[in-house]
């Protein structure tokens, strides 16, 4: 049997397919994936991570043939895409919120380049994602996704996956849950901006002579920030019953991939 460093020939592929879940994890998971941060420290942390859940994952057999290995490579990399594409949901939501709210004022028009994502994003939707963000640091939230990633080998040990028929259902239930996540974050400004549109229309119909596009734009500025700085606090409020909710909703698209 082939030794490394102290460590079988088992236990190096062991490790490896470790290795490649947790890496696929990291570089899928919100925060993780954000480009601020290097290549080589996901890698080194997902290798740190990966060597430390080897004391808890039963070594394997050794693997007879290269096109076992492979499959089993690839089963992990499907795990963790799936589980992270899952874990990114709840972000996801929260900027479309955010981009719900800016299409209602007119900042829609104004784009800017999301340092976490390096794509357009709207002002509004940037700030709320960032805002998402510091609330999940703040709640220690992204503990959970490091506990997601060791519970993952328990609810579906190494090295294959088996997909159940549920997964479908319980990827678009979470899903719908995602949409749910837009409407309570934009609720508030998206049905006070939409009064006010009907205002200004009311308005336009009694006095014709007014301009109400340029009237109407500062109201709508107006009264969407000041609707949006009096709903900032129920993000505070959901956003941790969101995140704890993110991992209820990986337990059980693990649960399908067992």
């Amino acid at each position: 049997m082939l030794d490394i460093f102290g460590i079988t020939g088992a236990q190096f592929q062991t490790f490896f397919l470790i290795f490649v879940r947790v890496s696929t994890m990291l570089f899928v998971f919100p925060i993780f994936s954000a480009p601020q941060i290097p290549i080589q420290t996901r890698f080194g942390l997902g290798a740190l991570l990966s060597f430390l859940l080897l004391r808890t994952v039963p070594t394997l057999a050794p693997f007879t043939n290269l096109l076992a290995l492979t499959i089993a490579i690839l089963a992990q990399i499907a795990l963790g895409a799936i589980v992270g594409y899952i874990a990114s949901l709840v972000f996801a939501g929260i900027q479309f919120a955010g981009e719900l709210v800016d299409l209602e004022i007119g900042y829609a028009i104004a784009n800017v380049i999301s340092p976490t994502t390096q794509q357009q994003i709207t002002i509004i939707g940037e700030f709320e994602l960032a805002l998402a963000t510091l609330v999940f640091l703040a709640t220690n939230s992204h503990l959970l996704l490091i506990a997601g990633i060791a519970g993952s080998f328990n609810l579906v040990p190494l090295p294959y996956i088996h997909i159940d028929p549920s997964l479908a259902g319980n990827v678009v239930a979470i899903l719908a849950s995602s949409f749910d996540i837009v409407f309570k974050i934009a609720a508030p400004a998206a049905i006070a901006l939409f009064v006010t549109n009907i205002s200004l229309a009311l308005m336009a119909r009694v006095a014709p002579q007014m301009n109400v596009f340029v009237v109407g734009f500062p109201i709508q500025v107006t009264v969407g920030l000041i609707t949006l700085a009096a709903s900032l606090p129920l993000l505070a409020t959901v956003g941790p019953q969101l995140f704890d909710q993110l991992s209820r909703q990986m337990d059980t698209v693990m649960r399908s991939l067992r």
